[in-house]
């Protein structure tokens, strides 16, 4: 009796000290870091870049992804059509200093050269127009704004199950003013370094209206705004009344999934960019499969 007392401790006991070691995190990724900022005439650029060194299979799977998401972000920064300005980095992928300095470089380049463009064309008008004087021209040369990129790209989060970076960026190109843009966060598989593209089934955006309506309520409550519901669809720029899902996808925290919405998304400008979170147990239901089994 007293054996089979401790064979069923002992296996207990086992089973415990297994669940802990297959939890067991291997600990944060190492990080390389790029931080560069600089101006030229009436440009200014800075980018503060954080990517996994390739130390591990997942550290470098999730760095080749990052890296393609850094590409396509920077070479059409000033591209209105969306075309690439200049040709991709051709160097060695593990030269964190090689591959946004590159990038750095062009995008630097790029954004005088239009910008001198730009103010030819301006200065070649007026010239044309007798009814500009030389004052007029000095002074919209003083006046001229600088035009202003800012780019992050930043890990959120990192635990046993998933990694979560930030891309963002501020672009300003001489307009009534800036704006946040970039790719959001991406999330990723703290095991493997696969990308989860989509933590949610967005084929269910109707059945997921009274989680969004709630949430954008919270959104405006904690910035001392009370409405209704009504008040709410009836203030925000949507159709039928109908909160659509945000283009970024959601991040996972320890408290649940965050929805973040654009500015001009869903809002006006002034009501910045809309964020809150939604619990798991809300959210569970609309999960992805792919999602669900990575938590």
């Amino acid at each position: 009796m007293q054996m089979k007392n401790f064979s069923l401790t002992a296996v207990w006991a086992v089973l415990c000290i297994s669940l802990v070691v297959s939890c067991k995190h291997a600990g944060p990724m190492q990080m390389d870091t790029f931080r560069q900022a600089d101006s030229v005439a009436h440009v200014r650029l800075s980018f503060d870049i954080e990517l996994p060194a390739a130390k591990t299979p997942a550290a470098s799977t999730v760095r080749l992804k990052l890296l393609d998401v850094l590409d396509n972000r920077l070479s059409r920064v000033t591209s209105f059509e969306g075309d690439r300005l200049f040709g991709p980095y051709t160097g060695v992928n593990s030269d964190t200093e090689a591959f946004a300095g590159y990038y750095f470089k062009e995008l630097m380049g790029n954004m005088a050269e239009q910008m001198d463009a730009d103010v030819t064309e301006r200065l070649n008008y007026m010239q044309e127009d007798p009814s500009f004087t030389e004052e007029d021209k000095e002074r919209f040369l003083a006046d001229l704004p600088d035009w202003e990129y800012d780019f992050t790209l930043k890990k959120l989060d990192e635990t046993p199950r998933y990694l979560v970076f930030q891309s963002q960026d501020y672009t300003y190109l001489g307009g009534a003013h800036g704006g946040v843009g970039g790719d959001g966060c991406l999330t990723f598989n703290a095991k493997d370094g696969s990308f989860v593209e989509h933590l949610i089934d967005r084929s269910q955006t109707a059945a997921m209206q009274p989680l969004l309506i709630a949430g954008m309520l919270r959104y405006y409550k904690e910035a001392d705004v009370e409405m209704t519901q009504d008040e709410l669809l009836d203030n925000l720029m949507i159709e039928d009344r109908t909160i659509p899902l945000p283009v970024w996808e959601p991040y996972p925290t320890a408290e649940g999934l965050v929805f973040t919405y654009q500015q001009y998304e869903i809002a006006s400008y002034a009501e910045g960019m809309p964020s809150f979170t939604v619990p798991y147990e809300e959210i569970q239901p609309y999960l992805t499969e792919e999602f669900r089994q990575l938590l």
